[in-house]
């Protein structure tokens, strides 16, 4: 007796397990074929299973065969249906389109159940049952075996063989690792429930230890493996599973409650525990449904979804077994049990559902907390990391440096800051698209990253400028070998999309604490640098060093000093005088800025000039010395009581304006200087300037009656076109060419020669600067030049010379 409930309650907990991963999986995706057949095989080993749990703990052998045809409907149709499910997993189109091959692959199947579930005349006597201490068993030779029997084993072997064939080849097939995997798992599961149950059934059934049937407790081993293979691989479900449940809790659970309820039916009513009347059968019974309702709620609490299922059918099972003891037995003793598995039931669902809104609850905070991390690490990339390159930005860099100073501190070390400037990149953007340009960057910063070490930081600066970070460095050789891998990385062209650019790069090079302590001091000295590399053609790198930064601390204050110059009355004008080469009388004067600042005295006009143009400060300077030269000319005509005229410098940016002609003609009306006697002087370059603006403003200013002259004539790209349709009064020969009279070229005398044949020819005067010696005088005069300018006769004066010279001159003329 105890060895056949035994049996029976592991055949009732097949019956539970099986249907809790059946239902899982089913309600996962009821609508896909796999899941359909997944359960339908479940079903089967249900009917199955129950059968023989009910056949087993029969009374008589009557009530044993009505279990075991009821049984057979399970087991006659389960391997039809497994070899279904084996073709609708392994992708077998073909077959299953067609209508006659479900004929012929449930055939088989409604033999078996025909010939052993219902009772016929063709099969009289399906079972040859003997009742022994583990229950009712099956027992027959194979000389008793009948057509019937072996038409069985002939679909069972068949079936099964065909199954794991299929199997192996979809495994052999199977290019993905993840159908490998789940192949060769179900492969196995089943081919093992094959060797075991023919084992179990056939040799220890029949033969030894004449067991019950055990085939459906060894089909928990595929249903187990096909259900992990679900869960890990998802290869037939539409979403995934939740937490890994753990079979082996439930099954023992499952088990255990199954147990209890064998007991709970079968303790007498005048039972007594310990001789006790305290615990008589109704004490006993309800401890028995206590410790079920332990085990439901454990389930339910360790298990999740498995578990809840398992409870729920477990307790609908004990309730539907008491309503059957009560109509046998005719007695209301179970009743207690029976309001307590409802109880439990509804205990469960409780639970289920609070842990499901816990479960939810906790499923958004955990997706809340991991958009925050996402939203944190998007603005963490957006704040220090550049879209285009994928690099680190100036920020992370800067950031980065600081923490890398502070070490080199401890540790008595150098760092080196290269600051890239790509060379003429803008021209690549204009021709080509700033998409091409892109590409090129992030391309050039592949190539810089290889250039470095594992401890080196690469960042983009911005636009087409980088910043790497050369860090533990304890001598400046091992920064130079850096460098010349950087600096080598721009020596072959880029390929982007099927087109060469060869790009170069201005390198300028920083170390701390030798630049800087710092990293913006590193930073800017290293950008001083990488300018001045520019300004010196390019294509190159130049190391920071103190002359370096103090060059560019006395550039900078020197700007900032220019600002406030003419507030200050630090501007003044020195006069040069222009002498007619065949008289040697003064005609004229050229009005030159100079600039006295207080803290670095006598500043050149090579210095601050193009710091004026730089700053936009050249066009108010620029007004201020016209108006200062034309007041000063009218002091200089009253003196000497002589036509002479004013030349005075304007720049491009001054030409740029495009109010510069009214602004000239206000200052020639409110001075009274006579425009007839003011000279406009041009450097070559922008009197050939292609700038529409620039020409036209010039022909406006020439139109007040301003005479034009162009200086340094000879030097930049002249144009004879330009020369003969342009309204030029006069050419300046530059110095270079007039101390070449003393050098004795002739290549400087010739030049000199032609430029003066020239203007004749076209009707322009000729003007020679820089002239210092009688030599260089009288080779200019013999050759017919006309004016004169330089030490020999003037050098540049302030103005009260001039004034006490034109007295003198007066005086004796």
């Amino acid at each position: 007796m105890i060895y056949s409930s035994f049996f029976s309650i592991l055949f009732f907990s097949v019956c539970i397990i099986s249907l809790v991963s059946g239902i899982l999986v089913v309600i996962n995706n009821h609508k896909a074929p796999a899941n359909r057949c997944f359960f339908a095989i479940i079903i089967s080993i249900n009917f199955w299973s129950a059968g023989l749990a009910l056949a087993n703990i029969a009374p008589d052998t009557v009530t044993c065969e009505i279990w075991r045809r009821f049984s057979a409907i399970g087991w006659g149709t389960a391997y039809s249906i497994i070899l279904h499910f084996i073709l609708i997993i392994v992708g077998n189109k073909t077959l299953l389109k067609k209508w006659w091959f479900y004929l012929l692959l449930y055939l088989p199947a409604v033999i078996t159940v025909f010939a052993y579930a219902i009772p016929s005349g063709i099969n009289p006597a399906p079972y040859k049952l003997l009742h022994t201490e583990f229950g009712w068993t099956n027992v027959a030779s194979i000389n008793e075996y009948s057509i019937w029997d072996w038409i069985f084993f002939v679909y069972y072997i068949g079936y099964a063989i065909t199954g794991l064939v299929i199997l192996l080849l979809w495994n052999r097939k199977a290019v993905e690792h993840s159908i490998k995997m789940q192949s060769r798992a179900i492969f196995l599961s089943f081919m093992a429930a094959l060797i075991l149950a023919s084992l179990t059934d056939l040799v220890f059934g029949n033969t030894l230890a004449k067991l019950p049937q055990m085939a459906p407790i060894i089909l928990l081993i595929p249903i187990v493996t096909i259900y992990h293979t679900i869960k890990k691989y998802g290869f037939i479900v539409s979403k995934p599973f939740g937490k890994k449940a753990s079979y082996m809790r439930i099954i023992i659970s499952v088990i255990l409650y199954l147990i209890f309820a064998f007991l709970h039916i079968n303790i007498p009513s005048n039972s007594s525990l310990f001789g006790s009347d305290y615990f008589g059968g109704a004490t006993l019974r309800g401890i028995v449904t206590q410790l079920q309702m332990i085990i439901s709620i454990y389930l339910v609490l360790k298990e999740d979804t498995p578990g809840y299922l398992a409870a729920v059918l477990l307790n609908v099972g004990s309730i539907l077994n008491s309503i059957n003891f009560i109509i046998h037995s005719k007695t209301t003793e179970p009743l207690p049990g029976i309001i307590s598995n409802i109880g439990v039931i509804l205990l469960v669902v409780l639970i289920a559902t609070f842990k499901k809104e816990t479960a939810s609850n906790i499923e958004k905070i955990n997706n809340q907390r991991k958009s925050l991390e996402e939203s944190e690490k998007k603005l963490f990339r957006m704040a220090y990391y550049d879209s285009l390159t994928g690099l680190y930005n100036k920020d992370w860099f800067v950031e980065h440096l600081n923490k890398s100073i502070h070490a080199a501190k401890r540790n008595v070390s150098l760092i080196g800051v290269i600051f890239i400037d790509l060379d003429s990149f803008k021209s690549v953007n204009d021709t080509m698209g700033h998409t091409t340009g892109d590409m090129l960057l992030g391309l050039m910063a592949s190539r810089l990253s290889s250039c470095l070490r594992e401890e080196d930081t690469l960042a983009r600066f911005g636009g087409d400028e980088f910043l790497i970070m050369v860090s533990n460095i304890e001598k400046p050789e091992d920064l130079y070998k850096i460098c010349e891998r950087i600096m080598g990385a721009f020596k072959d062209s880029v390929l982007v999309q099927d087109m060469e650019y060869f790009v170069t790069a201005s390198v300028g090079v920083a170390v701390y604490p030798i630049d800087g302590e710092d990293s913006e001091t590193l930073i800017k000295n290293a950008d001083i640098a990488m300018y001045l590399a520019k300004n010196k053609g390019k294509n190159q790198c130049i190391y920071c060093s103190s002359d370096i930064k103090n060059g560019t601390v006395k550039k900078m204050k020197l700007t900032n000093n220019l600002y406030r110059a003419l507030d200050k009355n630090e501007l003044f004008l020195y006069y040069q005088p222009q002498i007619k080469a065949e008289t040697q009388e003064i005609i004229g004067f050229e009005a030159l800025l100079r600039w006295n600042n207080e803290e670095y005295g006598i500043v050149s006009p090579d210095v601050f000039i193009p710091m004026a143009e730089q700053t936009g400060l050249i066009r108010p300077i620029g007004l201020w010395v016209f108006k200062t030269a034309c007041e000063q000319l009218k002091a200089f005509q009253s003196i000497y009581n002589k036509d002479i005229c004013m030349s005075i410098n304007l720049s491009l940016e001054q030409l740029k304006d495009t109010g510069i002609a009214d602004k000239i003609s206000k200052i020639l009306e409110d001075t009274e200087a006579g425009a007839k006697n003011i000279q406009i002087e041009i450097t070559e370059s922008i009197a050939f300037n292609e700038d529409h603006s620039v020409l036209q403003h010039l022909k406006d200013i020439k139109n007040l009656g301003v005479s034009i002259s162009i200086d340094d004539f000879g030097t930049g790209f002249s144009s004879f076109t330009r020369l003969k349709t342009f309204p030029i009064d006069l050419i300046k020969i530059d110095i270079d060419f007039v101390r070449g009279i003393s050098s004795g070229s002739q290549k400087d005398m010739a030049i000199i020669r032609s430029i003066i044949q020239i203007a004749k020819n076209l009707g322009i005067d000729v003007l020679a600067e820089g002239v210092e010696t009688e030599e260089q005088f009288k080779f200019l005069r013999d050759n017919q030049c006309d004016i004169i300018q330089g030490f020999y006769f003037y050098k540049p004066m302030p103005a009260s010379e001039v004034e006490s010279i034109l007295s003198f001159l007066a005086f004796y003329h």
